[in-house]
């Protein structure tokens, strides 16, 4: 019996390394499979066959010839289900639908008070219900939630309550929303999600760097293989030992040097302007006052600093492909800049919308609810 369950495992297995295959790369033929999985010609023939007449895998087309029979490609069955994504907002929810390929089904927008924010996970409940109601009725069924975690979603640590007949009891929106759905529910913060979209649009298959200069520097690697690494935190990456000191108590991170309040700072004080409190101070409200030398001097302080990190990444995680976002970096041009000092890395600057970022969400879910 035990040997038995070790060979159903190990199918189980196998066919999951399929599927997530053929999400990162398909459609693929058999052959290809093989090459991918290191699998024989007769084990993947035997595992595709099984995953067909489930109807998760479809025959998509005919493919290119290699100079024998043109091959049969393989994808996931977009007809099968769907993955709902949504990003949440102070007074508003998107859920876009994707299906198993990752094409755009249907987007619906749900607005609420601000106040309701409290209430969300009945919001998202009552949302998924009715959208399953009209899916039962094809036989199609939703699959997974993909919920992109942003600024807003981190400020409140909204919570979930799980209720049954006998008591009730608080836990992470994720958590309750699974239990009482029934359906998986993966979170990604938007961060990560944002920097898989732009390795899914560019279609590259290098190591990316998404960093995005705010009011904190924030960045995600995405390796090769498609995955996140979370290892590094480029913020607090030292750049300049004699620089600013951090409230974490060390000097010259890139925090103190390339944030918009450091940069504010670091102007009003070129301008010899004096302000106490630049806490309630945008990066806009005062750019325009702003004289040449000074942005000039600004831009290439920030260009100076972001070498220094971009180098680092380059050494520590062989990457190549570098996306920068934020306000700073469009009003100063910094990617174009940046990339005059590089000719073996790619620079650019990010154009994802949040149609971009829940797609990302709906293959990160996928990937996760195969695994």
């Amino acid at each position: 019996m035990r040997h038995k369950s070790n060979l159903k495992e190990l199918k189980d297995k196998n066919k999951k390394r399929i599927l997530n295959i053929l999400i990162n790369n398909g459609p693929l033929s058999r052959t290809e499979l093989s090459q991918y999985t290191g699998l024989s010609m007769t084990a993947i023939s035997d595992l595709v066959e099984e995953l067909l007449n489930e109807k998760i895998i479809k025959e998509s087309g005919i493919g290119p010839s290699n100079g024998g029979r043109r091959p049969i490609m393989l994808e996931l069955n977009s007809d099968n289900g769907y993955i709902a994504t949504f990003k949440i907002f102070r007074d508003n929810l998107t859920c876009i639908l994707f299906d198993f390929n990752l094409n755009k089904r249907d987007e619906k927008k749900i607005e609420f008070n601000y106040y309701d924010l409290p209430f969300l996970q009945s919001i998202i409940e009552n949302f998924i219900n009715d959208i399953e109601k009209d899916l039962k009725l094809n036989n199609k069924k939703i699959y997974g939630i993909g919920i992109c975690l942003n600024d807003d979603l981190k400020e409140f640590n909204l919570k979930g309550v799980l209720s049954t007949s006998i008591s009730s009891d608080y836990m992470t929106l994720p958590q309750a929303l699974s239990y009482e759905l029934d359906i998986p529910v993966i979170v990604e913060n938007e961060i990560d999600l944002k920097s898989m979209a732009e390795y899914l649009a560019l279609g590259i298959n290098d190591n990316l760097a998404y960093i995005d200069l705010n009011d904190e520097i924030q960045s995600s690697v995405i390796l090769r293989d498609g995955k996140i690494n979370d290892d590094i935190d480029i913020g607090h990456m030292i750049i300049d030992r004699n620089g600013p000191e951090c409230p974490e108590g060390h000097r010259g991170c890139l925090n103190t040097l390339v944030s918009i309040k450091a940069i504010i700072k670091k102007a009003l004080t070129s301008e010899k302007k004096y302000i106490n409190d630049i806490e309630f101070l945008s990066f806009d409200s005062v750019y325009k006052f702003f004289k040449n030398d000074t942005i000039n001097k600004i831009t290439n302080d920030v260009i100076d600093a972001l070498k220094v990190a971009v180098l680092n990444l380059k050494i520590l995680l062989n990457v190549k492909v570098f996306v920068l976002d934020g306000k700073i970096v469009k009003m100063l041009n910094v990617a174009d800049n940046l990339q005059k000092s590089f000719n073996d890395i790619i620079i650019k600057q990010s154009f994802v919308n949040d149609e971009d970022v829940l797609k990302a969400a709906a293959k990160l879910t996928l990937n996760k609810i195969i695994y």
